[in-house]
């Protein structure tokens, strides 16, 4: 069944032509989106992580938006959330059944990004502290670290995860994630930690199909076709009525670091394996380093209020 489910999961070419085409559009769409969302990422000077060179203490040269007082990530302490019931509401609803889409995952030498194809598949956001505003998913993206006590973008209590899943959406209200990606409600991010032990069990289907067509990306700049299905990959998502989570006010994780993020932290991890980790690791970024330890240390919280809904 796995090996049959796999098939499913993942089918890929290693390159793909942009002719303009009846048969290619849906492709040549996604390459766009791809494109946009790196000419966002990558506005300004080349930034890069690490200590040398425009990493992050240096991201306010990049871009100035870096530099304000709402930045994310932050370090989410229990005992100062303030427990929302209000916050109950919230539904993330895809248009098909199993929660298919599909797209193109690149390595865009800072995370691996799956830019999703919207006519083969997409999902909705919306309710809780989002309250009447739809949003629509455009990517998913991966940040985790060379070691494994590191590597997610939110720690807990000065704790960190292996990693941390991204998924990506923008208010319906603007015609396009380009154009919302600088208004203050423009952007809503579902932060999703991955953790390995025996707590979380196995890794889904979905997480081990990205990671093996992860083994086809590993330069920075390459690109494979592949579908994932949501509901596998984080099965809180088929009713976040039931899953509690974390909400604050905060910014994109990178530069532009616009401020114009809603994030909802999912409070219960989803299992990544070894192998998963160490296809994520075995990723290039430009300078043919590995791309692990792709994420933003932890941002002042500057009198914000984190919220909490146990659902």
């Amino acid at each position: 069944m796995c090996e049959f489910l796999s098939g499913i999961f993942v089918q890929v070419t290693k390159y793909i032509v942009l002719l303009v085409s009846q048969e290619n559009k849906m492709f040549s769409a996604v390459i766009l989106s791809v494109l946009v969302a790196a000419a966002l990422a990558s506005e300004g000077a080349q930034w890069k992580y690490g200590e040398t060179g425009y990493g992050p203490k240096d991201w306010k040269k990049v871009a100035a938006h870096c530099s304000e007082s709402a930045q994310s990530p932050i370090n989410i302490e229990t005992s100062t959330v303030n427990k929302d019931s209000n916050l109950k509401g919230l539904r993330f609803t895809c248009d098909n059944k199993n929660g298919m889409v599909s797209g193109v995952l690149v390595n865009n030498g800072h995370a691996p990004t799956l830019a999703i194809n919207k006519p083969q598949g997409t999902a909705t956001l919306t309710g809780g502290p989002l309250g009447d505003n739809v949003y629509r998913l455009q990517q998913l993206h991966f940040h985790f670290g060379c070691d494994d006590d590191k590597g997610s973008e939110h720690t807990v209590n000065g704790e960190a995860y292996f990693g941390e899943l991204h998924l990506v959406t923008y208010n319906t209200k603007y015609p396009n994630f380009a154009t919302s990606a600088d208004k203050p409600d423009g952007l809503a991010v579902i932060g999703v930690f991955l953790q390995e032990d025996d707590d979380a069990g196995e890794p889904s289907v979905s997480l081990r199909a990205l990671s093996r067509a992860m083994s086809m990306i590993e330069e920075a700049g390459a690109h494979v076709i592949m579908r994932a299905f949501l509901y596998d990959l984080v099965p809180q998502l088929r009713d976040l009525s039931k899953t509690s989570f974390y909400s604050y006010k905060g910014s994109l994780t990178t530069p532009p670091c616009y401020q114009s993020v809603n994030w909802i932290v999912l409070k219960k991890p989803i299992a990544a394996g070894e192998r998963v980790f160490e296809a994520m690791r075995d990723l290039h970024d430009h300078e043919e380093h590995s791309m692990c330890n792709n994420f933003r240390p932890s941002r002042p919280l500057n009198g914000r209020t984190v919220s909490e809904y146990s659902g």
